[in-house]
């Protein structure tokens, strides 16, 4: 079975009558910085379950990745030997990679291709809508699935700080999985795929729990506008919210993109407060402007992650603060792949998941306050002259 017919049985198959979602059907999974002090609140390290989830694969396995990137002896290096290892017992083993970044970092997806059961593919987002392959989920047998803010880079199991949720709900697999097939077929030259992606039938998902992604008109029918579902949910807040992102930008290609700053504004008005906590890398010329007028508003909070050096010393794009998970009132929450600025929303392929979870709020809150109340955190003043960090 090909084209059209692969990607409406995979969504048909995740149709159903909405239901909640049960126990244990959502886990968080984290990375921490080596050498830090920052709380894992009780969640298992990604590598562990990377490992876990990858050879567990019988049939399947598809990894959409911004980039892959490894060093000997690194926490990723026991990660590939079971991506190999799934390829060589017969499961079918796709590498979906963002173009630009396969220059970039072309050794470790060299390493893979044409090893017994993996195909790879490199995805130009670029020359299709202007921006990247920036999701970072996979797939395993169409039954669970991984999405978070870690790339398939050794620095982001060890010296970076991520959230993730490994997800046990075939309907989100399979959801996902639709979404890979259309940007794995459009990858290998197929113009029909997103048209013929759009005429499968809806994905219905739990009803406490939601797939979003950008952009939305590459979305199959029934996984949410991630940009209009961040800004109803921002919009229903009523007594608190707190963020963490890498970046916060309210630039634009042409003008300024307000409209997840405006919507912050807007519950800060209500009362609620507001908690936004960035990366020091946020504190480039260019976009910490939005983050100073952003900290003036009342009921605002702005604060900085520095995340010091490690004893072996610099290592670029690392030591940092990379997690993307919002948190809203009690139940609310928000974890994925984009950073709040235009073009994560408007170009790049991202996705998020959106759940009503008691249980899972509870761990991100506490993830959120071992940083906020941590060492590493620092208040952002409005009329202070910043110095960006050494990123690479």
């Amino acid at each position: 079975m090909k084209g059209r017919g692969i990607i409406a049985l995979l969504l048909l198959l995740a149709a159903a009558i909405p239901v909640p979602a049960g126990p244990g059907e959502f886990e968080v999974v984290t990375s921490v910085p080596l050498e830090t002090t920052i709380s894992r609140a009780g969640t298992r390290d990604a590598a562990v379950v990377w490992m876990e989830m990858i050879a567990a694969a019988r049939r399947s396995l598809d990894i959409a990745a911004f980039y892959l990137s490894t060093e000997p002896g690194s926490a990723l290096e026991p990660v590939i030997a079971e991506v190999l290892a799934a390829g060589r017992r017969g499961v079918r083993v796709r590498i979906l990679s963002d173009a630009g970044m396969a220059r970039t970092y072309p050794g470790t997806l060299a390493r893979l291709e044409g090893q017994p059961g993996i195909e790879t593919r490199r995805f130009d987002w670029r020359k299709l809508n202007g921006g990247i392959l920036h999701a970072k989920y996979f797939v395993v047998d169409g039954r669970q699935a991984y999405v978070g803010s870690q790339n398939f880079d050794w620095r982001a199991l060890s010296h970076i700080h991520e959230t993730g949720l490994r997800i046990r709900d075939p309907r989100f697999a399979r959801a996902l999985a639709g979404v890979f097939e259309a940007d794995w077929r459009h990858s290998g030259g197929d113009a029909a795929a997103y048209r013929e992606l759009a005429g499968t039938p809806p994905v219905r998902f739990p009803a406490d729990a939601l797939l979003v992604a950008s952009p939305a008109e590459l979305n199959p029918p029934g996984v949410g506008n991630a940009l209009e579902e961040l800004v109803r949910l921002l919009d229903s807040a009523r007594q608190r919210v707190t963020v963490q992102l890498l970046s916060y930008s309210v630039e634009a290609p042409k003008g300024r993109f307000v409209l997840i700053d405006e919507a912050l504004r807007r519950a800060a008005g209500r009362g609620a407060s507001v908690r936004l906590l960035v990366s020091d890398w946020n504190l480039r010329p260019s976009q910490v402007a939005g983050l100073k007028d952003l900290a003036r508003v009342a009921n605002v909070e702005v604060k900085f992650a520095v995340i010091p050096p490690a004893a072996r010393g610099f290592i670029p794009y690392a030591r940092v603060v990379h997690s993307k998970v919002m948190r809203v009132d009690d139940d609310v929450c928000w974890l994925g792949t984009s950073n709040w600025g235009h073009d994560y929303f408007f170009r790049s392929r991202n996705v998020e998941i959106v759940l009503r979870r008691p249980d899972i709020a509870r761990v991100l809150d506490r993830l959120f306050l071992s940083l906020w109340d941590g060492q590493y955190a620092h208040k952002l003043d409005p009329d202070k002259e910043y110095q960006a960090p050494r990123i690479n």
